[in-house]
């Protein structure tokens, strides 16, 4: 329930109801829960799909149709675990819409300039009452100006990084999705999922992040770089999540999981938030080479004395 609301303040929902609605469909429901959260997913999701906005928005919308269909015939017709599936629906909605890219009437650039349009005008709009309050004050007007300039440099990242928030958007509410279906569906389709802290992705996505990285520092591929830096944005957001549940099993290991811990876990990663994360990001790259959740479950299991 807190990972919905959360889901919800942050992403439109859309993403969430679309597959859970097909999901829920494939299971073939059964009693009046399934048939009830088959219409009232499905008819949000056609509510959502049929407003009005910017090709910004159509980008999230199309995106959810091509991964949502992608991720309900993989679930269904392969045995891979949710975070492959969920990876081969991104990848597929994104080679599809730059497709439609090459040959219809909109550029990326269209979309970037809707994004800091959109976005730029709900931080006017938050940013006024603190320009009204600052008076003739000249600290308060400076503290206004250095908000306003973070405000416009956060714009400008969203902007040029839409393509990876969309991605990794998706990404969380297929597996949102999944995760609620498994709760409704009384013969829910697929195995369960595993649990966070044994989190892991195929090695090969560490060969796309160098080729994106290359991408980028290169300056011959620097045509490439835009599309470089997404793909980086994702593989890192990934690879922090590979490190955050290498630090989860390994405080399980050492019997350090109370809610204690979380606490103390959740007050440090806000304070020191681009730490934390660059120091999973590492730590996730190392597991994938060095496997430390094996290691460490084979250190536990070796006899003391």
């Amino acid at each position: 329930m807190f990972a919905t609301l959360v889901f919800g303040a942050l992403a439109p929902a859309g993403l969430v109801t679309l597959p859970l609605a097909l999901l829920v469909l494939l299971a073939r429901p059964r009693g009046a829960r399934e048939l009830t959260a088959v219409v009232l997913a499905g008819g949000f999701s056609a509510w959502w799909l049929l407003q009005p906005g910017t090709i910004a928005d159509q980008i999230a919308r199309s995106g959810a149709v091509i991964g949502s269909a992608t991720f309900v015939l993989a679930t269904r017709f392969s045995r891979s675990s949710l975070t492959h599936r969920a990876l081969l629906a991104a990848g597929t909605a994104g080679v599809a819409l730059a497709c439609l890219f090459l040959v219809g009437p909109w550029t990326w650039a269209d979309v970037r300039f809707w994004v800091a349009h959109r976005t730029g005008f709900a931080v006017r709009v938050v940013l006024g009452p603190f320009w009204v309050a600052s008076g003739g004050s000249a600290s308060a007007q400076t503290a206004a100006a250095d908000l306003e300039q973070w405000f416009t440099l956060s714009v400008k990242l969203l902007a040029d990084h839409y393509a990876a928030v969309v991605a990794l958007q998706l990404m969380a509410g297929l597996a949102l999705a999944w995760a609620i279906h498994r709760r409704i569906a009384s013969r829910p389709l697929g195995d369960a999922p595993g649990r966070f802290r044994d989190f892991r992705f195929t090695e090969h996505l560490g060969w796309l992040a160098v080729a994106a990285l290359c991408a980028v520092v290169i300056p011959r591929l620097a045509a490439a770089k835009l599309a470089a830096a997404n793909l980086l944005v994702v593989a890192g957001a990934l690879y922090a999540l590979r490190g955050v549940a290498v630090a989860t099993f390994g405080l399980a290991a050492a019997g350090g999981t109370g809610a204690g811990t979380v606490v103390l876990i959740a007050l440090a990663t806000l304070f020191i938030l681009p730490a934390v994360a660059a120091g999973a990001i590492v730590l996730g790259v190392v597991d994938a080479g060095l496997d430390l959740r094996r290691r460490m479950a084979a250190n536990a299991a070796r006899p003391r004395g």
